[in-house]
């Protein structure tokens, strides 16, 4: 039987108990892996984790898993699969039906079987499509691999042929859904498709096997409108606290990181009531925020993010190269992994990329990217960072659009090599077989370095926001 190369992705399991989607991806031990972020300092006087950085072009370590470990994984991969990538860029967009599946084959498989689903994302009306980056092809919709050893079945029955494998944290074009009976037993079935020899051919997985993924285009409208509104209806700033430049926020019960899980480093106290500023929460740097009132060296605040109204010091709020229009929005989804970018022609939001992304660890250690609406603060076509253990320069990410405090959206982070006691750049590296799979950064979002360039190239400080949404 011919053997089907499909979309393998070569990865041991780094990550100590993610969930994705309500699904909890089992451990996988390697003593040779680390986790590269500290643990958070929340004692007295602490900073959230984050030793204080003063310079601008340097940051705290950005990789909660060591990127060399991706590095690896990366390498082993594209030597394996003959220099295939990790997924199937088979679709091509050249309408808004883009994704829609093979009718026929569905009409003769998953419409004759008990609850059937099709996976069919479409672009919303209100949104043009006009891609300038075409990089990679990705489908709409598709199933990241969550189990270890995954067949891939002709037809849906285990006694079918396998028509290949597709290993843990691979992602597959996914087309629907469906319950099958055989042997008088019923299971629920995936299925996918693949571009072989210029043909379409389809395959079936069970659904233990892996978690659905979308672009939520629809969703990504919803908040670009709701941001619009805000904007359009209230007087806005933003945060302004970059590496504490503004004033050190005051720690809650001693503690350097609330109970929503965003540090007081690089943050604002927001307090719901001047007459009890014991009970407070933080704004993070880079958060758009509407001018309500002020009273008392205080704006009264709110954003899109978090729930009610809140008081906060007017040290901590900028209107400095503040958003003169929004024009273009950068949208980052942290379920899915994913990002699109959009632009405002003529008054109609127009879509001019989608891509895989990689954001930050949620976990007990808080380095998840925030949640909310923030602007471009700045741009730097390279910035370092720190190994956290040595507290010296560690390497440099691409093409870097910083949006909060030390996040990013960058390109492949680039380790140096010590030979000799000296540092020498090894080159910048466009890809990795992780990127889009599980969050595995510290707060940034991290993207194709050719992404991150269109990104850096596109994007301006005074037009350009960026949503992060759940």
């Amino acid at each position: 039987m011919k053997k089907v190369i499909l979309t393998i992705c070569v990865l041991a399991l780094i990550l100590t108990s993610c969930s994705i989607d309500g699904l909890r991806v089992p451990e996988k031990p390697n003593k040779n892996i680390q986790k590269s972020g500290p643990d958070i300092d929340t004692s007295e006087g602490g900073t959230g984790g984050e030793s204080i950085t003063y310079r601008d072009d340097l940051e705290n370590n950005i990789n909660y898993i060591d990127v060399n470990v991706d590095m690896g994984l990366t390498k082993d991969f594209i030597s394996e699969a003959n220099g295939k990538k990790d997924i199937l860029f088979q679709n091509n967009m050249a309408n808004k039906d883009v994704n829609r599946p093979n009718t026929d084959r569905l009409t003769n498989s998953i419409n004759v079987a008990g609850n059937a689903q099709m996976y069919v994302t479409l672009i919303p009306d209100d949104i043009d499509v006009d891609l300038l980056y075409k990089e990679y092809n990705i489908p709409l919709d598709y199933l990241l691999i969550t189990s270890e050893d995954t067949n891939i079945y002709s037809e849906p029955n285990l006694d079918s042929d396998a028509l290949g494998k597709a290993e843990q944290l691979s992602k597959v074009k996914l087309e629907g859904k469906a319950t099958f009976n055989y042997l008088n037993q019923t299971n629920e079935w995936y299925l996918l498709s693949w571009i072989e020899n210029g043909n379409t051919t389809y395959g079936y997985v069970t659904v233990d096997k892996g978690v659905p993924r979308k672009f939520r285009f629809d969703k990504m409208s919803e908040e670009i409108k709701s941001l619009e509104f805000e904007l359009e209806k209230y007087q806005y700033g933003y945060i302004s606290n970059y590496k504490d430049r503004n004033g050190s926020p005051p720690l809650i019960n001693g503690k350097a990181v609330d109970s929503f899980g965003i540090q007081a480093y690089q943050s604002a106290p927001a307090y719901y009531s001047l007459e009890n500023k014991n009970e407070f929460r933080y704004f993070p740097d880079g958060m758009l925020v509407s001018i309500l009132d002020e009273d008392k060296g205080h704006f009264k605040v709110k954003n899109l993010a978090y729930e009610g109204e809140y008081w906060i010091p007017k040290q901590f709020i900028s209107f400095d190269d503040n958003l003169d229009n929004l024009n273009k929005v950068i949208v980052v989804d942290k379920t899915n992994q994913n990002e699109a970018l959009f632009e405002n022609r003529n008054g109609r939001w127009t879509m001019i990329s989608y891509t895989l992304a990689t954001t930050g660890m949620s976990e007990e250690n808080k380095y998840e990217t925030p949640t909310g609406s923030f602007k471009v603060l700045q741009k730097r076509d390279k910035f370092y960072y720190l190994n956290h253990r040595t507290n010296q320069i560690a390497g440099y990410a691409p093409y870097g659009t910083r949006f909060s405090a030390g996040a990013y959206v960058h390109g492949i982070p680039v380790e140096y090599k010590v030979v000799d006691g000296e540092k020498i750049d090894p080159g910048m590296k466009e890809y990795l077989v992780t990127i889009g799979t599980t969050p595995r950064s510290a707060k940034c979002v991290r993207n194709y370095t050719s992404h991150a360039k269109f990104v850096y190239d596109w994007a301006d400080m005074n037009d350009t926001a960026v949503i992060i949404m759940d």
